[in-house]
């Protein structure tokens, strides 16, 4: 899509020729999963996918922030390894024309730094690519969602960067000086400043657009509802959301036509609500669960706590389910760089796709990626992993696998399904807690990974007593015991501080889950006892294969 002058952008014969999109809502994101990617880095070129760039490097190292030379039609080359996850949709990085010469931070490998929005970045492939990307991901009824920048455009100075012959040589989009705000360095503990004031620094100002410009809002909607229509776009991520007054959000996402998550980088859960109880935007990105989530799973023994109190007033948010929960972004450490306890991390995993929202997983999270404390180091190129089927990527894939299936049975809890149904915590202790989600309850932990003389009980699981349940993750059946409790030892060598994922054992063989079917008999529930024949290497930790008898048929499932 190639649109070069803004009297392109409005005309109104143009957009009447552009097919309309899916226009998918809000309301048809609820019960997704997301897959974040960086385009130049998730898949490398081949045959089939030629890279764009010249001289790429021998090996993509992140420190030297270059083109590593993924592409659009490359990303179509490893959709199998998403899909096999169980993602219903794919979150690429912006695709617009960035700067295109060496700055003081290197080249614009991640997309940010857009200097035309109405054009496509040669470096990430064609028109025709793009295009491509996101027929093939419907074919596969995936979702295709796009980062969207908006607020700031690149500048090698700030000396002289608003005049129209610098911002002219610069061959950026917007040449009028009158189409920016003027520099003032930007204070980030006042939101006027943030929303007003330049992004960047000294080395590599981001001059900031001013969205309050009639002429600016009428080209952006314009653009965006292209955009959209032209690709078949299902959803945007907004870059930056933030710094930009709210006000503007809702004519930008009315013309776009698309559900609309916009990054919201803050801990404040009333301003966070705010985007939602003022109708700016869809839904934001969840930092304030994200912030709680460090706190209490980022180091042993952490703050449950506060956990559970941020984690209540995310709940009383309009609509929290379109809350996208993460654990890693671009922005972010990686998480097992800050916290290299594996159970501490497998215990934020249930938490991110277990409370309302939308799992998002951000590439290399799957690998257990370590090394990345931060911008650029969390950039790694993918493809040094081989795409192995790591632990952490079963565990995703199972995740998936069982929101979906109890979806797709519309498994009832309290005559509520899994979408409708509202995260409750129903119990907690300092280092433990319990949080029910339609049919499942998740018993969690920061103790770590050694094992400790400690049990942890659960009155009032929702689960009728002296029944059986079964946690989904390993497939152990537990017994219930009066007042509908559930008691977990974190005593047991080699299991120590694991998370659980407990669903009653007629809601499991609803969902023809481990192993439960018209042939399978369940041996009496008891807290050690095997509910399923696993592979020798599977351990209880859920990485292997299980072998699965439903409605008489033989099958696998890798859980």
């Amino acid at each position: 899509m190639k649109l070069s002058t803004p009297s392109a952008l409005v005309s109104a014969a143009l957009l009447a020729c552009v097919p309309s999109t899916l226009a998918l809502t809000a309301e048809q994101w609820k019960g997704k999963s997301i897959y974040q990617l960086l385009t130049d880095r998730f898949a490398p070129p081949s045959a089939d996918a030629p890279a764009r760039t010249q001289d790429l490097p021998a090996v993509c190292d992140p420190k030297a922030q270059t083109w590593c030379g993924g592409t659009w039609l490359s990303i179509i080359d490893k959709l199998d390894y998403i899909q096999d996850m169980g993602f219903d949709a794919i979150w690429i990085s912006p695709v617009s024309t960035n700067i295109d010469i060496a700055t003081p931070y290197n080249f614009a490998y991640h997309g940010y730094w857009v200097t035309n929005p109405t054009t496509l970045n040669p470096r990430f492939g064609s028109e025709q690519d793009l295009h491509t990307l996101s027929n093939e991901l419907h074919k596969r009824n995936m979702l295709l969602m796009v980062d969207i920048v908006v607020n700031n455009v690149p500048s090698l100075s700030i000396n002289d960067s608003l005049s129209t012959e610098a911002l002219q040589a610069a061959d950026v989009f917007w040449t009028n000086p009158d189409q920016y705000h003027p520099y003032c360095p930007v204070n980030f503990s006042n939101l006027t400043s943030e929303q007003y004031c330049w992004l960047g620094d000294l080395k590599l100002p981001l001059m900031d657009v001013d969205t309050e410009n009639p002429f600016v809002i009428t080209t952006l909607q314009n653009w965006i509802k292209n955009l959209t229509s032209t690709y078949n776009i299902d959803g945007l991520r907004i870059d930056a959301a933030k710094h930009i007054p709210g006000v503007f959000w809702p004519g930008f996402c009315g013309a776009a036509g698309v559900f609309c998550i916009g990054e919201v980088y803050t801990g404040d859960v009333v301003f966070a609500a705010e985007w939602q109880t003022q109708k700016w935007m869809d839904s934001i990105l969840g930092y304030p669960l994200y912030f709680s989530l460090v706190q209490a799973f980022g180091t042993p023994m952490g703050n449950m706590s506060n956990f559970v109190q941020i984690g209540n007033a995310v709940l009383d948010m309009p609509d929290p389910m379109v809350f996208g929960n993460f654990l890693e972004n671009h922005d972010l450490p990686r998480w097992l760089n800050a916290t290299v306890d594996p159970q501490l991390a497998y215990n934020a995993l249930i938490a991110q796709f277990i409370f309302d929202g939308i799992p998002i997983v951000y590439y290399g999270q799957e690998q257990e990626f370590h090394e990345g404390a931060g911008d650029p180091y969390n950039r790694q190129a993918l493809w040094p992993s081989n795409y192995a089927n790591t632990t952490t990527y079963n565990r995703i894939k199972t995740l998936n696998a069982v929101r979906k299936a109890v979806m797709t049975n519309n498994t009832m809890y309290n005559g509520q399904n899994f979408i409708n149904s509202k995260t409750q915590f129903i119990a907690s202790t300092d280092y433990d807690v319990a949080i029910r989600k339609g049919p499942f309850v998740a018993v969690l932990t920061n103790r770590g990974s050694p094992s400790q003389q400690v049990t942890f009980g659960v009155p009032n699981s929702g689960f009728d007593s002296t029944s059986a349940v079964i946690d989904i993750m390993s497939c152990r059946s537990f017994s219930v015991g009066a007042n509908g409790t559930i008691s977990v030892s974190y005593a047991a060598s080699g299991y120590g501080g694991m998370p659980y994922l407990f669903m009653s054992q007629a809601d499991v063989s609803s969902i023809n889950w481990c192993g439960l079917g018209s042939q399978y008999a369940f041996k009496s529930p008891n807290a050690t006892s095997s509910a399923v024949v696993m592979n020798p290497s599977m351990g209880l930790l859920g990485a292997g294969v299980l072998v699965l008898v439903a409605a008489g048929t033989l099958g696998s499932w890798i859980a």
